[in-house]
C-alpha cells in the first residue's frame, strides 16, 4: 500500500538498497536552524522512523533547541522505544492502523496490529506513570477497499482500543495521482530543471478502476458516527480530503478534483516546508524526491534553501501555483493548507 515501500512503491520498483541518513549531517542541520528566527517543526518520516540508529540522540538533539517532533509510525517497535520517547519530551507519535487485526495484519504483515496496540497501550501507561501528556498519541487510518467496511467497528466496538489514549485520529484516502499527470511531471522536470527523473513517481499512479468496489455512503455514514463519538470526548479528528461526504468522495476516486468540494488556490509548502531525504537531499516536497534542489553533504541548508534553484523553483510556483502533478487530492496540501490557516 506504501507508495514508498509497498509492493507497488517506487523504491521497490527501483530495487534500490535502504539508505540511512549520516546523523552528523542532521546535527549539523538542526544547529543550523536553531539560529533561525522560526521555530522549526521536524517530523521523521522513513521506510520506519523507530529502526534509525541514531533515533537517540537525534530526538534530544531536537529537543534540546524546544522544537516540536512528531513522527508516523507502523508501531512495531513503539513498545520498545516508550521509555525513551517519554522521557526525551517527544511530542507526537501518530500510530498506522487500518481495521482489525485481520485486516491490519493483511495490509501490513501479521502480528503488525497485536504489537501496535502493545506499543500504543505501553506508551500510554509510561506517559501516566511519569505523570505527563506528551508524546501525544494519533492514529492514521488509512482507508482501502480492504477496510472501508470496517471503520465503525474498529472505532467504536473494539475492545483492543482504548480511546482514552489518543490526542487525534487521521482519516486519510489513499493519496494517488494518474499516469498522465507522471508524464507531465517528467518533460517539467527535464524543461524547467533539466532533471532526468528516476520515475519514482510510479509508485503513485493508481487506476479508478481500482476504487470501483469502495462505497463513499458506508464510509462517509461510518465516519460522521466516529466524529461524533470524538468530539464528545475531545479527540482531534483530521480529514484528507477534509470533506467526507459521498460526492466529495466519489470525485476524489474517480480522480475528478477539479469537482472537489475541497479546493486551494495554491500550495504554501515551497514557502515553508521541505524533505531531507535519506541521502542527504533536499526536496521540495514530501511525495516526489524526482525532485531535489541540493544536497546537505554538500552544502549547507541555508545556502540550499536560499540557492538559486529553489528561488527559480518558487518564481514557478508563484506564477503557476502547482507543479503538473499537484493534484486537488495530495493529502500534504491539506495539512499544509490547515496549519498556514491556524
Amino acid at each position: 500500500m506504501c507508495y514508498f515501500w509497498g509492493e507497488s512503491g517506487a523504491y521497490t520498483k527501483i530495487k534500490s538498497k535502504p539508505k540511512v541518513l549520516d546523523f552528523d549531517i542532521l546535527k549539523r542541520l538542526v544547529e543550523e536552524l536553531t539560529d533561525t528566527e522560526s521555530k522549526p517543526f521536524y517530523s521523521l518520516f522513513g521506510g520506519e522512523p523507530l529502526t534509525y540508529p541514531h533515533l537517540e540522540d537525534l530526538v534530544l538533539a531536537i529537543k534540546d533547541t524546544k522544537a516540536f517532533i512528531d513522527t508516523p509510525t507502523n508501531g512495531i517497535l513503539l513498545a520498545e522505544y516508550a521509555k525513551m520517547l517519554v522521557r526525551s519530551g517527544f511530542d507526537q507519535i501518530r500510530v498506522s492502523l487500518d481495521g482489525s487485526q485481520e485486516i491490519n495484519d493483511y495490509q501490513r504483515g501479521k502480528g503488525s496490529y497485536e504489537k501496535a496496540l502493545n506499543g500504543i497501550n505501553e506508551l500510554h501507561y509510561e506517559k501516566q506513570k511519569a505523570k505527563v501528556d506528551t508524546p501525544r498519541i494519533g492514529i492514521l487510518f488509512t482507508i482501502t477497499k480492504s477496510n472501508f467496511q470496517n471503520i465503525e467497528d474498529f472505532f467504536l466496538n473494539n475492545p483492543d482500543l482504548d480511546l482514552d489514549s489518543l490526542y487525534s485520529v487521521t482519516f486519510q484516502m489513499q493519496n494517488f495521482i494518474t499516469e498522465e499527470m507522471g508524464k507531465q511531471f517528467e518533460n517539467f522536470l527535464n524543461t524547467e530543471f533539466g532533471i532526468f527523473s528516476e520515475k519514482k513517481w510510479k509508485g503513485l499512479v493508481r487506476y479508478t478502476e481500482e476504487f470501483k468496489s469502495i462505497e463513499v455512503t458506508a464510509i462517509s455514514s461510518q465516519v460522521n458516527k466516529v466524529f461524533d463519538k470524538f468530539r464528545k470526548q475531545n479527540i482531534k479528528t483530521l480529514f484528507l480530503p477534509p470533506t467526507y461526504s459521498p460526492e466529495n468522495l466519489s470525485a476524489y476516486l474517480k480522480a475528478d478534483w477539479q469537482n472537489m468540494i475541497d479546493q486551494y488556490e495554491s500550495c504554501p509548502v515551497p514557502w515553508v516546508g521541505c524533505e531531507i531525504t535519506a541521502s542527504g537531499k533536499v526536496a521540495p516536497c514530501h511525495v516526489f524526491h524526482d525532485f531535489t534542489l541540493g544536497n546537505l553533504k554538500e552544502s549547507s541548508f541555508m545556502e540550499v534553501w536560499n540557492g538559486d534553484k529553489y528561488t527559480k523553483f518558487r518564481r514557478y510556483m508563484k506564477k503557476n501555483k502547482f507543479m503538473p502533478l499537484c493534484n486537488i487530492g495530495c493529502c500534504i496540501l491539506y495539512i499544509a493548507g490547515r496549519q498556514i490557516s491556524q
